[in-house]
């Protein structure tokens, strides 16, 4: 099954507003206004490789800011999980709720009633261009699955430098 069918390397990144830890909304134009954007979807808070990707990103948040961008994590989840949760990991960026998956069907990462988490984002990474194009994309096969994140902060670096 091609999990993000909707998006490919090159396409024009949906923008979104989504609730942050406090409620307050965050779009992904805001985001962009700073530089490049790397959005982490996750399927879970309290998720073990959930926990184990998000405190990975948090440890390696300096050399992603060195890069030239910022970390946002969305999930499927409440704002109010998202905010216990983040605190209990000591996290430093936010972690957006897209509580009822339109924008995780909009990249195309949304799964379904049959999958292993059903209705929650696939764990899935997209590398934003500050002028809104996708320079990166991976999608999860099974949920045990880690992102490389060597292959991702390459990648943001390239993109915050003009070369994708």
């Amino acid at each position: 099954m091609d999990r993000s069918r909707t998006l490919k390397v090159g396409s024009q990144a949906p923008d979104f507003e989504l609730p942050q830890e406090d409620e307050s909304l965050l779009t992904l134009q805001k985001l962009l206004e700073s530089g490049p954007v790397v959005l982490v979807y996750i399927p879970s808070a309290w998720g073990f490789v959930c926990s184990v990707e998000m405190t990975t990103f948090r440890d390696r948040y300096p050399e992603f800011i060195s890069a030239g961008g910022r970390l946002v994590a969305i999930n499927t989840q409440s704002s109010r999980t998202n905010a216990v949760w983040g605190e209990h990991l000591h996290l430093p960026f936010h972690i957006l709720g897209d509580f009822d998956g339109k924008v995780s069907e909009r990249y195309g990462i949304l799964l379904g009633e049959d999958s292993y988490y059903p209705n929650a984002s696939n764990r899935s990474i997209f590398v934003i261009a500050k002028d809104g194009k996708i320079t990166y994309i991976w999608v999860a096969e099974e949920p045990s699955m880690e992102p490389n994140y060597e292959e991702v902060l390459l990648n943001l670096r390239d993109t915050a430098e003009g070369r994708l």
